[in-house]
């Protein structure tokens, strides 16, 4: 399985969605509070080319990296996939 990384804030209702969507899955993930964290933001900035959460990083840093903007269930179910 590839790894997860979220940016996200806490004061946002998809990111906590997202969150404990994969917390119910049993899925690990790695969360970065951007709200607090000017370096994850900045990671996140260049990932995904703006500034809003959740941004879902799967495989980040290697060959099959995929990136998601906002949560959409069935993309990252889709995700969760490959």
């Amino acid at each position: 399985m590839r790894t997860i990384t979220i940016y996200s804030t806490p004061t946002c209702p998809y990111c906590k969605q997202l969150k404990e969507y994969l917390t119910e899955k049993g899925i690990p993930f790695t969360d970065h509070d951007v709200s607090a964290d000017e370096t994850a933001r900045a990671d996140m900035e260049r990932l995904s080319g703006g500034l809003s959460v959740p941004v879902v990083v799967f495989g980040k840093d290697t060959p099959d990296q995929e990136v998601q903007i906002g949560y959409d269930k069935s993309k990252v179910e889709e995700a969760l996939q490959k």
